[in-house]
This record gives structure tokens, C-alpha cells and sequence, in this order.
């Protein structure tokens, strides 16, 4: 009878140990992940909390930065009149008495006021250009050059025909002053109504008269 209490006694002492080893086993695979999940995240990563602290110090940075180049502060200097009363001793039938006399004084404060920089707008100068457009042509509207006549309608550019209208002339191709033919070409000193030019001596004659522009003789270009 004493052997099996012995033996029962062994055995409950065994299940004892068991289960104090099961529950340590339980303990421990709950708070080490917990703890190791905690060192990491502490090494790795930052918290929530100072995510918050950054930003919020980055902010403030961002903030001074903004202030600092919006606005300056301007010294201000103001005085302030200060009522002051002194104690004098005065005598009265040889009995000293006192009294308080009033004066003033101009104290100086200096503060600080805020001024915001003004943006200031860049001047800028308009000009307006006025153009004239002319659209009023008053060259030849035909020139026919041939080898032994030329011919033009154009305005009179020597004045001898009295108006200013187009008029049709022809002429021979022949050069009066210098007595060549098929020397006269159009207008290659390019004047406004237009004119005819030896290539040869370069003598200038009138599209509509003929006449040379000289003005004392001047030659006349023979009509066709």
C-alpha cells in the first residue's frame, strides 16, 4: 500500500512538471514575437508620434522661412509724456511747510511694428507706333521694250504734260544725246514714276514726253 502512494505520488509530481513547462512554453512564444516586434519597428521605423513631431517641426521651419521674407520689423520710436510730482520745502511766517509740484517729462519708447513687403508691380512703358500704309501706286503699268522701239504707259515725271494722269507713249530705241541704238532700258535708277535710261551714257528721259531731264538743251526721245 505504501508503494502505490509512492508511485501515484511520482506521477502527479511528473504531470506537475509538465504542465509547469507547458505554461512557460505558452508565456514565452506570446511576449517574445511581441517584444521583438516592438525592437524592430523602434530600430526600422519611426512611430506615429514622431512622424507627427517631424512634420510638425518641418511646418514650423517652412513657416519662419514664409514669415521671414514676407514681413520685416521696423523700429519705431515714440515719447511719452510722464507726470512726475516732487516734494518742495517752502517757508511761511518762519514755519517750514512742503508741497507737491507737478512737472513733466518726455520718456522715450521704442517698439517694433510689423510691415508686410509690398509687391510691386514693374512699369512698363507702351509705346504705340503708328503706321501708314499706302497702297497708291505710281509706277508704269506697262513697258514694252523692243529692239527698235520702246514703249510705257505711265505718269509724266518731267512736269511738261500738266497733269499727273497715265498716259500711253512710244518711242524710238535710240539715244539723241549719245546717238546709239537700242541702248534705252527701263527705269534702272528706280524713280517713282519711272523713266528711260541709255545703258550707254546714262541720260534720262521722260516716260510720257521724252524729253531729257536737263535743263538747259535737253534732247528728245524721237516718238514712234
Amino acid at each position: 500500500m505504501f508503494s502505490i502512494n509512492l508511485s501515484m505520488e511520482a506521477v502527479l509530481i511528473r504531470r506537475l512538471h509538465i504542465g509547469v513547462v507547458l505554461c512557460a512554453l505558452a508565456f514565452a512564444i506570446c511576449i517574445v514575437p511581441g517584444s521583438m516586434g516592438t525592437i524592430d519597428q523602434s530600430q526600422g521605423t519611426l512611430t506615429v508620434q514622431d512622424n507627427v513631431s517631424l512634420n510638425s517641426i518641418a511646418s514650423c521651419g517652412n513657416f519662419a522661412e514664409t514669415s521671414a521674407v514676407s514681413y520685416y520689423y521696423k523700429k519705431v520710436i515714440t515719447y511719452k509724456k510722464v507726470t512726475y510730482y516732487k516734494k518742495v520745502a517752502y517757508y511761511k511766517h518762519h514755519k517750514k511747510y512742503y508741497k507737491y509740484v507737478r512737472y513733466y517729462k518726455y520718456k522715450k519708447v521704442v517698439t517694433y511694428k510689423k510691415v508686410y513687403y509690398k509687391k510691386v508691380k514693374a512699369a512698363t512703358k507702351t509705346t504705340t507706333t503708328k503706321t501708314t500704309t499706302t497702297t497708291k501706286s505710281y509706277g508704269a503699268t506697262y513697258v514694252g521694250v523692243g529692239s527698235t522701239t520702246v514703249k510705257a504707259t505711265a505718269r509724266c515725271s518731267c512736269g511738261a504734260k500738266g497733269d499727273y494722269n497715265y498716259h500711253t507713249a512710244a518711242f524710238k530705241n535710240y539715244c539723241p544725246y549719245c546717238h546709239q541704238d537700242g541702248t534705252l532700258v527701263w527705269n534702272p535708277k528706280a524713280t517713282a514714276e519711272g523713266e528711260w535710261t541709255c545703258s550707254k551714257c546714262g541720260a534720262d528721259y521722260c516716260a510720257v514726253c521724252g524729253k531729257e531731264k536737263k535743263v538747259t538743251n535737253p534732247k528728245y526721245l524721237t516718238p514712234a
